[in-house]
This record gives structure tokens, C-alpha cells and sequence, in this order.
């Protein structure tokens, strides 16, 4: 009896130490696999959108944004592969106010409230055009860009 006891809690310990593992990462967080099911999307721009600066970006969360000191995730967004000049933002919009002339890959983040990548990263393909105001006075980026 008590052999079939010590059989019954190993099993139990190995099960429960196997959904410990198994509850770490799903794999579902876009490149880093590491986003424990948080996810983060480019809602503007749309992709290859023709835009001026400054523009609009608005992101989508899965997790709420806020300021680094009080805990919350942020987003960096760059462009193209210089991920050490990015801009930092802590809400689900913000106005991007200067950025490289031309076509462009814009990544978006998600980081922890220390900057340390949460995982999860979309991207979008936008093209810059020079200048401040659209010739003509059409927009060409999208609704509410408010050139």
C-alpha cells in the first residue's frame, strides 16, 4: 500500500512540474516568443500608407500602456533596423515628429516598465514623403492625421 502511495505522488510532482513548464511561453508572441500571450498591433498607419511628418501612430494592446514609473508596459517604435533610435510611447497614440524620407519598415514593441523587450513586435511598411504639408492640401495619409 504505501508503494503505490510514493507511485501516486511522483506521478503528481511530475505532472505538476510538467504544467510548470508548459504555462512559460506559448509561442504566440510574434518574434521574441517570449510575450506570455500579450500582443501589440499597428492600427495607423496602415501598411503602406504614404505619409508626412509629423504623423499619427496608433497602436493596439493587449496589456494597458502607461508611463515606465508607474509599472505599466510602453511601446518604442523605430524604423527600419535602427532599434537605438526609437521613441517612446506610453499611451495607444502618439505623433511621430521626425522620421527618414522614403519607404520604410516602422517596428513597433512592447516593452516592461524597465525597457526590456515584453516579446511581442509588429511592424508596418510606410513610405515618408519631405515636407510638413501635403501640395494641394489632400491627406494622403489616412483619417485624422490633421495635416
Amino acid at each position: 500500500m504505501m508503494h503505490i502511495r510514493n507511485i501516486a505522488a511522483a506521478a503528481a510532482l511530475t505532472l505538476a512540474a510538467g504544467g510548470l513548464v508548459a504555462c512559460g511561453d506559448d509561442g504566440s508572441a510574434g518574434s521574441g516568443g517570449a510575450g506570455g500571450g500579450m500582443t501589440v498591433s499597428v492600427l495607423e498607419p496602415s501598411a503602406g500608407a504614404d505619409v508626412r511628418v509629423p504623423f499619427t501612430v496608433k497602436v493596439d494592446s493587449s496589456v494597458p500602456l502607461g508611463p515606465s514609473e508607474s509599472g505599466k508596459h510602453h511601446v518604442h517604435v523605430w524604423f527600419d533596423g535602427d532599434e537605438d533610435n526609437y521613441v517612446i510611447v506610453e499611451s495607444d497614440t502618439t505623433q511621430i515628429n521626425a522620421a527618414p524620407t522614403g519607404e520604410h519598415v516602422m517596428h513597433v514593441s512592447l516593452r516592461n516598465a524597465n525597457h526590456s523587450a515584453a516579446g511581442v513586435e509588429a511592424t508596418t511598411r510606410v513610405v515618408v514623403a519631405e515636407g510638413e504639408s501635403v501640395p494641394g492640401g489632400e491627406e494622403t495619409g489616412g483619417p485624422g492625421y490633421g495635416y
